[in-house]
């Protein structure tokens, strides 16, 4: 059975060409007016995405009661979130500092931040993970990519660094400030340029 479709919207299309323009247009020198057109527009978006973002606060609010209400699987970790969310958000919003008062700094530093602290260091060991996978010397281009590792990694740890010549150092911050950092953000402008154009392709009915 054949699929339906795809209607184009050209309502979004036009309003995210529209968008486009003003944007360069703001960022042309000899176009003055469409700066203050396209900082009204920032400032409109910035409110837009604080209306979103409190509407799915209170979406998952809503799922996570009505979990607890029917006793769902897992509700006692629904009432666990509602209860900080609510806990949270009564400490900000009664509190004169608002995002400042001493029980949200509390929570940030004592349980936010260390949280992140963990979550960012399980990275070394994916990285690590990684790295046993793909720089290997058997596989192709692996002695080259392992070779690049050593040389970076070495070259920027103190201990080695105090055994290299002069100028090492130096050599290996070129190389990533230089060639390194231009590949990254050819990467960066490639993916970025790719999610534009599978966005207008989807907008335009044509998956």
């Amino acid at each position: 059975m054949a699929s339906p479709p795809v209607r184009t919207n050209w309502l979004f299309v036009i309003l995210l060409v529209a968008a486009l323009a003003f944007v360069v247009l703001g960022r042309l020198p000899g176009w003055p007016g469409f700066s203050t057109v396209t900082r009204t527009g920032y400032t409109w978006a910035i409110l837009l995405g604080g209306v979103a973002l409190l509407l799915g606060v209170v979406n998952v609010l809503w799922l996570h009661i009505r979990r607890i209400a029917l006793g769902q699987r897992d509700w006692g970790l629904s009432l666990v979130l509602v209860a900080v969310l609510v806990a949270v958000a009564s400490s900000g919003l009664l509190s004169p500092a608002g995002a400042a008062s001493p029980l949200l700094e509390w929570i940030f530093d004592a349980v936010i931040a260390p949280g992140q602290a963990a979550l960012f260091a399980l990275l070394v060991f994916f990285m690590a993970a990684a790295a046993f996978q793909y720089l290997r010397i058997g596989r192709r281009g692996g002695a080259w990519l392992l070779a690049g590792f050593l040389v970076i990694l070495a070259a920027q740890t103190p201990f080695v660094t105090a055994w290299l010549p002069p100028g090492s150092a130096d050599a290996a911050n070129w190389f990533l400030n230089a060639p390194v950092m231009a590949a990254l953000r050819g990467v960066l402008l490639g993916g970025s340029l790719a999610l534009l154009v599978v966005g207008l392709r989807l907008l335009l009915g044509r998956p």
